[in-house]
């Protein structure tokens, strides 16, 4: 590949990671902002990769947005986790249990991904979209991966977080550290509020056949309804439902986890 065509698929894939969950349609003039690149550059690559199928554009606002391609590419991707086929039976006991929403995440460099879910059927609930992915470092479905990799690994981790997120970073790292350890502990993690207001969260790890955590199955739901006592309960059919994915995973559980690397 040239040094011209390294150039253009960098910028084609800075234009493309402008777009997110809260951005999820922008104009030429704000991707050429962002980006830093010249307007009639960004223009020309937005034409390529509309006529790809990768971005589509709004008829009336002029607006770009992610295109089919990439929903056909998120469907071959999470299509081939093996970890959604083996936790969905654990997932829908768990829901059935609990009527609470459940979600399945899995580490994507120093963030966490939804790759399922099943929403709680009350009008009241937490819910969480497929593929969207959020910072390790907050609410318990993110601190469950620094909790049970290796201390090395999880300080490596955590100064990468503070670099990207520092305006969201609301515990000092001597307290995320205690926090980590004490989830690690006890097996499984508790947030209240933590990402957003008024919503609780329960969360356990799923290791694979060597004992690294490969995923971690979350319980959210309003915080009025989690109580003391629910999250007492709950807790424990958090880690029973992690455990019996691990088993699937090829887990022994008479195993003690190793720290992953």
């Amino acid at each position: 590949m040239s040094i011209n065509q390294t150039q253009t698929l960098s910028r084609a894939l800075a234009i493309l990671d402008c777009f997110d969950v809260d951005n999820p349609q922008l104009g030429v003039r704000e991707i050429a902002r962002r980006t830093q690149i010249s307007r009639s550059t960004v223009g020309r690559l937005l034409g390529t990769l509309q006529a790809a199928g990768v971005l589509s554009q709004d008829p009336v606002t002029r607006g770009y947005m992610l295109g089919s391609k990439v929903l056909a590419w998120s469907a071959i991707y999470t299509g081939g986790l093996d970890i959604r086929s083996k936790a969905r039976s654990a997932m829908e006991e768990l829901h059935r249990d609990t009527r609470e929403t459940v979600s399945l995440y899995i580490l994507d460099g120093i963030e966490r991904m939804c790759v399922e879910r099943i929403e709680s059927p009350e009008s009241l609930r937490m819910t969480t979209r497929i593929g969207e992915r959020m910072p390790i470092h907050i609410e318990a479905s993110g601190k469950v991966f620094l909790a049970f990799v290796s201390l090395e690994l999880r300080k490596q981790i955590i100064s990468q977080v503070s670099k990207k997120y520092m305006p969201s970073v609301t515990q000092s790292r001597a307290e995320l550290l205690a926090d980590l350890e004490r989830i690690n502990s006890q097996g499984y993690a508790l947030s209240r509020g933590e990402r957003v207001a008024g919503a609780s969260c329960i969360s356990a790890p799923i290791f694979d056949a060597t004992g690294k955590v490969v995923a971690a199955i979350t319980l959210s739901g309003p915080t009025i309804r989690l109580t003391d006592d629910k999250v007492s309960e709950y807790a424990t059919r958090v880690m029973a439902a992690a455990a019996q994915v691990s088993q699937a995973m090829g887990f022994n559980p008479s195993a003690k986890p190793k720290p992953s690397a």
